[in-house]
């Protein structure tokens, strides 16, 4: 990809960031909050998952 390519994606990442912060700062704002015990069953998942992951690149 060139120069050009480069370019042109780097401003289309830049307008989405523009055109989405309104609404990710709402969200920050307005949204939900987690108690602890949504935020202890998101870091098992998370914990979980990688775990997965680290035992299939042991396998392999």
């Amino acid at each position: 990809m060139g120069t050009i390519g480069q370019i042109a994606i780097a401003v289309m990442m830049l307008f989405f960031v523009w055109k989405l912060w309104p609404v990710a700062k709402d969200q920050i704002e307005n949204g939900p909050k987690g108690s602890s015990n949504d935020w202890l069953t998101a870091a098992l998942l998370l914990g979980g998952v990688m775990g997965f992951v680290w035992l299939l690149i042991k396998i392999v």
